[in-house]
């Protein structure tokens, strides 16, 4: 298995990447493209997906700790992650958007 089949294997639980958006992904987070992919680069893309995904899908809406208070708004929340599922070329999964906030109505007018 080379580096980017596994980055798309990993990423198969939030949705699908494609080829260009794990090469984009393998670049930013420097991760080196191997033909073949061994334990020690399987934990630092492992390590990668889990920072992508707690950094940008799995993010709080408000924390509260002793007169400290951090809190987003969720239009920018969303907006952000929509365009870094975008950059990377992610078509989030249904339970994915949902979990984001955002639109999973699709075209079914030809379903008849």
């Amino acid at each position: 298995m080379n580096t980017l089949d596994y980055i798309k294997q990993r990423f198969a639980f939030i949705g699908t990447i494609t080829d260009e958006g794990a090469s984009d992904f393998a670049l930013d987070f420097g991760i080196e493209l191997k033909d073949e992919v061994f334990e020690d680069d399987m934990k630092a893309i492992a390590g990668a997906v889990d920072s992508f995904v707690d950094k940008n899908i799995l993010h709080p809406t408000s924390v509260n700790e002793n007169g400290f208070s951090v809190s987003w708004s969720a239009d920018a929340a969303k907006a952000f992650v929509k365009m870094a599922l975008r950059k990377y070329g992610i078509e989030p999964n249904g339970e994915t958007s949902a979990l984001v906030g955002l639109s999973v109505i699709k075209d079914a007018s030809n379903l008849w």
